[in-house]
């Protein structure tokens, strides 16, 4: 009637109540005889000492039942967080290349667009220098023609 890993009391309930009756046919015999007065008195002590213990290892027992399926449902709490926070990890690195790759585009984007300034920065010197030569006459002279590279009339490049 003593177990001690099943999770069930160590005095089971039907090995308890026959431990009950057993105290009470004691008690009956003792209650006769006066020379055992005093036996009585410690057996009944005995007897409720008994009766408290077993009912704080019922409640103890009870509350073992209680922490234990709290334990599993914190345990797979803690199982179903510990995977979300990997996947977390995994989603976050997988946006940090992202966002260095699209910070790449940004700066190969920016390189491009600082060379488009120049080249349209130097096309509007080289504009404005040719537009000043065509102020300054005219248009050019047969010199200055054959200097940059235009045939004479009537010539051709070759």
């Amino acid at each position: 009637f003593i177990q001690e890993k099943s999770g069930k009391p160590y005095l089971e309930e039907s090995a308890f109540e026959a431990l009950e009756k057993d105290f009470q046919e004691v008690i009956n015999l003792l209650k006769g005889d006066k020379t055992l007065e005093k036996f009585r008195i410690e057996y009944e002590k005995l007897h409720a000492v008994m009766k408290k213990s077993h009912e704080n290892e019922k409640r103890l027992m009870e509350k073992c039942r209680e922490l234990n399926a709290e334990l599993v449902v914190n345990s797979s709490k803690v199982a179903a967080l510990t995977k979300l926070s990997k996947d977390d990890r995994g989603t976050i690195s997988s946006m940090k290349t992202e966002l260095e790759k699209a910070w790449k585009m940004v700066d190969t984007a920016y390189e491009k667009e600082q060379k488009a300034k120049e080249t349209i920065n130097s096309l509007q010197e080289e504009i404005a220098r040719l537009m000043n030569l065509l102020e300054q006459g005219s248009g050019p002279s047969l010199g200055q023609e054959y200097k940059l590279g235009f045939p004479r009339e009537g010539e051709s490049l070759i």
